[in-house]
């Protein structure tokens, strides 16, 4: 898969998102189609040690999902939380970590309170790291980068579940 990747700059006075899910103080949703389910919503601190709670977290919301979601998304969660951990800085920086399903689909968000922004780069796959841009682009069927003033929210979405007319979220 190809991914679409976007990134918008959303104003500093925009305070709520556009969707009925719950306020969220770390960024802004921007989720098209039916309207988002919050499946799980975790806060972390921006270190290494997030990396692998944030992985238990999203099997743990994700634990009645098929196999293959629920293993592509443990892979997503954990390259844009150590992303973030890397964007984040300073030591007492947190990080905001949220699952949400809409129709057939599963977003993962991940905020911080960093500038910079996550791109892509030359990726040799022999290398351990630098490859989170390159996974992401390769796993999710879109994904893109939400500016607010209060940093920045990196997301991707997955395809998951089949249609349901009785559980249209």
């Amino acid at each position: 898969m190809s991914g679409e990747h976007r990134t918008i700059e959303l104003p500093s006075t925009l305070a709520t998102p556009h969707h009925p899910v719950p306020s969220h103080a770390h960024g802004l949703t921007t989720m098209d189609g039916p309207d988002p389910v919050l499946l799980g919503e975790l806060t972390l601190p921006a270190e290494r040690a997030s990396v692998p709670r944030a992985r238990a977290f999203g099997r743990a919301v994700l634990a009645s999902a098929g196999a293959a979601l629920r293993d592509d998304a443990e892979v997503l969660v954990s390259e844009l939380v150590t992303g973030a951990v890397r964007q984040a800085g300073g030591p007492d920086a947190l990080l905001g970590l949220r699952l949400l399903r809409a129709g057939a689909r599963l977003r993962i968000e991940v905020h911080d309170r960093g500038a910079a922004l996550p791109h892509p780069a030359p990726v040799d796959l022999m290398e351990q790291t630098g490859r989170a841009w390159f996974l992401v682009a390769a796993l999710a069927e879109r994904h893109g980068t939400d500016l607010a003033a209060s940093g920045k929210t990196v997301w991707c979405e997955l395809p998951g579940w089949p249609h349901d007319e009785r559980h249209p979220h």
